[in-house]
């Protein structure tokens, strides 16, 4: 991955959310690619697949965040889901572009695959004719009037501040953004999204082992509750009317033991991907502060409290347990180098309520 020069200092955790904000900026998303799914039968076929609610685009949003997944409820891919649009009209009979991590997109398809059974549909794979792009600054909301130019696009409404997000060619894209806009490496785009703690991909969204409200899809409107039945629907919808989540998806910072771990709010550019650790490497849960005897959990944990995600730089994203989230717990993992680093976690501000507490 390409360095970021970039060092960032704020008073408050949940000022990272806006640092990146400021510019008028576009980057090709990493990692990502497109299945077409077209036919008459698209639509219904897709609204039994996802846990979103197709009607969103049938009322005329151009996409939405959604999730697929397992019939055991477990994720398969995170994604979206746009409608593809040709010369600036709808493409008749109906097509949609589904846009995922491409670690999972041959699973993604094979499953689609799976179920299409007599369904009116066509599936085939269109990674190599589009990219996925981000824009964002003060003027992404005036692109908003003049998306007609490319085939796929939405308001990226996952966390505030994420700008528009298109489906497009490379001549599509800088047609659009002209002169107006400066390009950036994806990881740009990246930092920007964990630093809002947005969960995206295979790094972050396991297959089969992530569940969707744990990896704040709900949070992100990426869950419809009231729609009909879709693959994998009962474990989403169990968890939800019971009320509780115990572990979500947060942003972090790494420092090294004796750095001051999240006392120094900064974004560190000598942080390399050799001191990183790999997704998935566990959290250990280290002490709690005498003073916050509450926040303590019980000595006997069986399983770690948390597990890292994708990380740039010293900051990252981890599932970890909403109790332990706090100034008054320390957490820590291991890098790719065997060297012990502190996690320092934070909830977003932008999450619609207080993290819920241990029952």
């Amino acid at each position: 991955m390409a360095a970021i020069d970039l060092a960032i200092r704020v008073e408050r955790a949940t000022d990272f959310e806006t640092t990146l904000d400021q510019h008028n900026q576009y980057a090709q998303v990493p990692q990502r690619a497109v299945i077409e799914v077209s036919g008459m039968d698209a639509a219904e076929f897709l609204q039994g697949m996802q846990c979103n609610d197709m009607s969103a685009i049938d009322q005329g949003s151009g996409g939405m965040v959604t999730g697929f997944l397992a019939p055991q409820g477990r994720m398969v891919a995170d994604a979206f889901v746009y409608r593809r649009r040709t010369a600036g009209s709808v493409a008749h009979p109906p097509a949609f572009l589904v846009e995922v991590d491409q670690r999972v997109k041959e699973r993604l398809l094979k499953t689609l695959q799976f179920y299409k059974l007599r369904a009116k549909i066509t599936l085939r794979d269109a990674a190599d004719e589009y990219g996925v792009w981000s824009v964002w600054g003060p003027d992404s909301a005036a692109l908003a009037d003049t998306p007609a130019a490319v085939d796929a696009w939405l308001a990226d409404r996952r966390a505030p501040g994420m700008g528009l997000r298109l489906v497009a060619t490379a001549d599509q894209i800088q047609a659009l953004v002209a002169t107006r806009f400066a390009r950036v490496a994806g990881e740009r785009y990246t930092l920007r999204r964990v630093l809002k703690g947005v969960a995206e991909g295979a790094g972050d969204f396991v297959a089969g082992a992530a569940v969707p409200l744990e990896c704040n899809l709900d949070y992100m409107q990426g869950v419809h509750f009231g729609k009909g039945c879709y693959v994998g629907q009962e474990l989403t919808i169990r968890t939800h009317h019971r009320g509780v989540v115990r572990k979500r998806i947060v942003p972090a910072l790494l420092s090294r033991k004796g750095e001051g771990g999240g006392a120094a709010l900064a974004i560190n550019p000598a942080f390399g991907p050799e001191q990183a650790p790999a997704p998935q490497t566990d959290i250990a849960y280290v002490t709690a502060e005498p003073d916050d005897p509450q926040r303590a959990p019980s000595a006997r944990l069986r399983r770690p409290p948390g597990r890292m995600a994708t990380t740039v730089l010293n900051a990252a994203l981890a599932l970890v347990r909403l109790d332990l989230v706090g100034p008054h717990v320390t957490l820590e993992t291991v890098g790719a180098d065997g060297q012990r680093l502190v996690v320092t976690p934070w909830t977003p501000s932008w999450w619609p309520q207080a993290p819920q507490p241990r029952v």
